[in-house]
């Protein structure tokens, strides 16, 4: 569970980072872009998307709730500090990102399960001789 959140803030960061920069001037400094309000709301939807990822069995359930997650957490950031730069839109793009990066990696996980089961099996002589 700490490793999906560790890579739901890494990833907000990375997406609030690429956003932020839409809005600031051409000469803002990494740390400047780090410091603002699309970069946390973003940071606080990898959260909750990562969490979300843990419990979830679905792909395509991840990444629908975290289109869900994101909007709501923008949008509750919009009515906490009146920061409105179409938080919807905002936070629907934010958790399709996020959600489609797990969903990605759940997929990624899965293969590879799949992958070291059939090799244990061919090791084990399961599908010799027949043809």
């Amino acid at each position: 569970m700490i490793k999906k959140i560790i890579i739901g803030i890494v990833l907000g960061t990375l997406i609030g980072l690429f956003t932020t920069s839409f809005f600031k001037s051409q000469k803002a400094e990494l740390l400047e872009l780090f410091l603002t309000k699309i970069t946390a709301t973003s940071i606080v939807t990898g959260f909750f998307c990562g969490i979300y990822a843990h419990l979830s069995k679905s792909k395509l359930q991840i990444f629908l709730v975290s289109i869900l997650i994101g909007m709501a957490v923008f949008f509750l950031k919009y009515l906490i500090t009146g920061h409105n730069f179409d938080p919807l839109t905002m936070g629907a793009f934010t958790g399709a990102l996020i959600g489609a990066a797990f969903s990605i990696i759940k997929k990624i996980e899965i293969s590879l399960k799949i992958m070291a089961r059939l090799k244990r099996r061919r090791q084990s002589g399961f599908n010799i001789g027949d043809y």
